[in-house]
């Protein structure tokens, strides 16, 4: 077996990464102009094309709101319900991976 098939991929973690960046400028913009209703919703600068993308997810999620073409705010309810769901996808994918490195270990012992 190569070394290439043992070393898992580095990609999707720094798609990860780059999505978390995104979200937090797109956060901080929100927040530093303190957009949290509509009323003081506010147009967002997006630079990257992952901004564009994760602003769509957060308003998907409902985390942003847009009242208004071009007009967006920070929905504080549904931001923080947007952490929790992403932490209960990561203790999900953490239990699956422990799941597995378990069932590989106790499949070596046996053929020992």
């Amino acid at each position: 077996m190569s070394t290439a098939t043992l070393i898992p991929s580095l990609v999707p973690m720094f798609v990860v990464l780059a999505m978390r960046r995104a979200e937090a400028r797109i956060h901080g913009q929100l927040t530093d102009a303190r957009a949290l209703s509509p009323d003081s919703a506010i147009p967002l600068t997006l630079r990257r094309s992952f901004d564009h993308r994760r602003l769509q997810g957060l308003l998907r999620s409902g985390a942003v709101r847009q009242p208004a073409a071009d007009r967006y705010f920070l929905d504080l309810d549904g931001w923080r319900e947007f952490q929790a769901a992403r932490r209960r996808r990561g203790w999900l994918a953490l239990s699956i991976l422990l799941a597995l490195v378990g069932i590989a270990f106790a499949v070596l012992l046996a053929m020992r």
